[in-house]
C-alpha cells in the first residue's frame, strides 16, 4: 500500500511542476480533483494517444519520416525547456514514447513527469529507484543519481525507437542501444536498424543516419560525454529545417 502522506507530496509536487511551465510541447493541466479519495489531475485531451501507440499499436497508420522528424525535433524543445527555461530546471525522470503524446497534428506533448515527483528539493537522487529499465539511464539505474544527462539518454533511446520502429529491447540478445553502439564504433551506417518502410531515398537514409548519430551520443555511458538537451534540441530542429526546405524547393 502507498503511503498516503508520501502519495500526497507526489500529487503536490506534480501540480507545482505544471504551475511552473507553459510550453506548446507539454501537455497542459487544466484542472484537477482535491478530493482526498478520488484526487486526480485533467490534463488537455490529446486525440492521436501516444507515442507508443502509433510505432507499436498495428491498427494504426505509420507514421511517415517527415512526421517522425518533427515529433523528435519538437518533443526535444519540450524536454530542453524543462532543463533551461522553466524557472527551476525540471528533469522528466520518464522519458518514453508512452509519455510522448500527440494532438491530431501529431504535435508532441511531453507528460508524466514521473520520478520528478519523488526528488526532494534540490536533491538529485530520488528515494527509490524506479522506472522503465529500457530507457533508464545506467548510472541512474546504479546509483539513484537523477540529472539533466538521465533525461539525455532515455532521449536517446527514443530517438532510436522513432527511427528504427523497434521497441528498446527487439530481441533476447539485442537491444537497440547495444546495437547501434556496435555500428557505430564499427564506422558502418546505420541501415540495419531503420525502419525500411520510411526510408525511401538516399536522402531518407542519410537523415536517419544522422539521427542514429545524434542518439549514440545522447546514450554514451560516459555521462560527460553526451550532449545537453539543450544542444539536442537545435540540431534536430536544424535538420527539421532542412528538411522542410528541401520539400518546399522540389
Amino acid at each position: 500500500m502507498v503511503d498516503r502522506k508520501v502519495w500526497n507530496e507526489e500529487f503536490g509536487n506534480e501540480i507545482l511542476i505544471h504551475s511552473q511551465v507553459s510550453h506548446r510541447n507539454i501537455v497542459r493541466l487544466i484542472g484537477c480533483s482535491l478530493e482526498m479519495d478520488t484526487r486526480m489531475l485533467v490534463y488537455e485531451l490529446l486525440p492521436r494517444r501516444s507515442l507508443h501507440d502509433i510505432l507499436h499499436n498495428g491498427s494504426m497508420m505509420s507514421p511517415n519520416l517527415d512526421v517522425r522528424l518533427n515529433i523528435v525535433a519538437e518533443s526535444a524543445q519540450g524536454l530542453a525547456y524543462l532543463h533551461s527555461q522553466a524557472r527551476t530546471k525540471i528533469r522528466h525522470g520518464n522519458v518514453k514514447p508512452a509519455c510522448i503524446l500527440l494532438d491530431d497534428d501529431f504535435t508532441p506533448k511531453i507528460s508524466d513527469f514521473g520520478l520528478s515527483r519523488l526528488i526532494v528539493r534540490d536533491k538529485e537522487h530520488t528515494s527509490v529507484v524506479i522506472g522503465d529499465m529500457a530507457y533508464m539511464d545506467p548510472l541512474y539505474m546504479q546509483t539513484g543519481l537523477l540529472t539533466l544527462k538521465s533525461d539525455v539518454y532515455s532521449f536517446g533511446v527514443v530517438i532510436l525507437e522513432i527511427i528504427s520502429g523497434k521497441k528498446p529491447r527487439h530481441s533476447d540478445r539485442k537491444s537497440l542501444v547495444r546495437s547501434s553502439i556496435e555500428v557505430h564504433k564499427e564506422g558502418k551506417k546505420a541501415t540495419d536498424l531503420l525502419d525500411k518502410e520510411i526510408a525511401v531515398t538516399t536522402g531518407d537514409l542519410e537523415l536517419l543516419d544522422s539521427l542514429a548519430g545524434i542518439a549514440v551520443e545522447c546514450t554514451n555511458l560516459d555521462v560527460d560525454q553526451r550532449p545537453t538537451m539543450i544542444d539536442v534540441a537545435e540540431r534536430l530542429l536544424t535538420l527539421n529545417r532542412s528538411r522542410r526546405s528541401k520539400v518546399i524547393c522540389q
